[in-house]
Formats: structure tokens, C-alpha cells, sequence
């Protein structure tokens, strides 16, 4: 699971990385949605556009660590 998403990133990260160290990037499909100073706020945006589906957060940093979320949505 998201596995363009992650590719993406990591093609995009030496750029990221001397315009946006310290932000967090936003990506869905195969392309960068938007960069954002705040994590709340990626991920707050990514919720109000995609909803249900699926996107990729990062924070953009010379080591990278993954980090873990899961949705507030539930389905019954």
C-alpha cells in the first residue's frame, strides 16, 4: 500500500530536502499534493480532499523515519 506514493517521495526528496527541510509533503498517487509547515495540517487537508482514501504524509529530513496513521474513519 502506497507504494507510488513512497517512490515518489523518495525521487522528489533531494529537492525537497533544500527547499523544505523540516515540512511536511503530501502525496497522492504520483504526485505531490501540497507541503505543509505543520503535520495537523497535511493531514487535515488530506482527509478533507481524500476522504476515505488512502495519501502519504512525510516530513521531509535528511534521515527518514516512518511513522504510522490511521484514518478517523470507520465503515460498518
Amino acid at each position: 500500500m502506497l507504494e507510488k506514493e513512497t517512490k515518489i517521495f523518495e525521487e522528489k526528496l533531494p529537492d525537497l530536502v533544500k527547499t523544505d527541510l523540516g515540512k511536511f509533503v503530501l502525496v497522492k498517487e504520483d504526485k505531490i499534493v501540497g507541503v505543509f509547515a505543520a503535520i495537523v495540517d497535511a493531514l487535515s487537508y488530506g482527509y478533507e480532499k481524500f476522504e476515505d482514501q488512502p495519501f502519504f504524509v512525510r516530513q521531509v529530513s535528511l534521515s527518514q523515519q516512518p511513522l504510522d496513521f490511521a484514518n478517523n474513519y470507520h465503515f460498518y
